[in-house]
């Protein structure tokens, strides 16, 4: 017994090693794809800022600079991403703290009034990742909001569930992580399984890879996990509750 346990402490160590590697990689492709996403953000963020229907003058200035220092943020944890001991760095982390902090400030501004649909959906995704970082990091996640529908009578109207589009969404049944990490994993039955098994959530991920989160995921069936299905449900806004789910 002794001897065997000898035997298998390398493996075991091993195999702790590589659960540190795989997350540490993680934490640097979130970061990169921050960089890549944010690049562009404080153009197109100030330009929206200067036209209707944005009313820059009901904003803080906190918010009128918030995408320019996300973006500073991002840049300096991106310089800072391959640290050795990014799971543990005490700097990286404080600089991931002012990073939530401004884009707090650009997804306050944006769930109070209607910036342009592209830029809409852009943030979603930098909001996603950073939302990624901060269940690792055990930082406060930014919530979903949903800009105004429309203003009628002088009252802004927020948008409801909907059905989903006709024919219903499709996707891949994936966990959160897994969803980022391209079409490859998608289709990764057993890495979704053992990962959802850790405690990472169930999302739908579509062929663009857009990431629904799942408001019900007692619905969905491990049989499903790496598939491809069809889910009939309510969305509001990057979120749908489960009605039916064909392959």
């Amino acid at each position: 017994m002794l001897a065997t346990i000898f035997l298998l402490a390398p493996l075991l160590a091993q195999s702790d090693f590589n659960r540190e590697a795989s997350a540490r990689d993680y934490v640097q492709f979130l970061v990169l794809q921050l960089d890549q996403w944010t690049a562009t953000l404080p153009r197109d963020y100030n330009a929206a800022l200067m036209q209707p229907p944005v009313d820059a003058g009901k904003l803080s200035d906190s918010a009128k600079s918030g995408a320019s220092d996300l973006r500073a943020a991002i840049a300096h944890l991106n310089k800072l991403s391959n640290s050795k001991d990014l799971l543990t760095s005490t700097q990286f982390r404080s600089g991931f703290t002012k990073a939530i902090a401004a884009a707090d400030q650009v997804n306050q501004a944006m769930g109070s009034q209607r910036f342009p649909a592209a830029l809409q959906s852009d943030w979603d995704q930098v909001r996603t990742n950073l939302n990624n970082l901060a269940r690792i990091y055990k930082v406060e996640t930014l919530a979903v909001l949903e800009p105004p529908a429309s203003a009628k009578g002088g009252r802004v109207q927020k948008a409801d569930a909907t059905p989903a589009p006709a024919g219903g969404l499709t996707g891949y049944i994936v966990d959160q992580q897994c969803a980022t990490r391209g079409k490859g994993m998608w289709v990764n039955a057993a890495c979704v399984a053992r990962c959802i098994r850790e405690g990472d959530k169930v999302v739908l991920v579509t062929e663009e890879g857009k990431v629904f989160q799942i408001a019900n995921p007692d619905k969905i069936d491990t049989d499903s996990y790496g598939q491809k299905v069809t889910i009939q449900g309510k969305t509001s806004g990057d979120t749908i509750a489960v009605e039916s789910l064909k392959s």
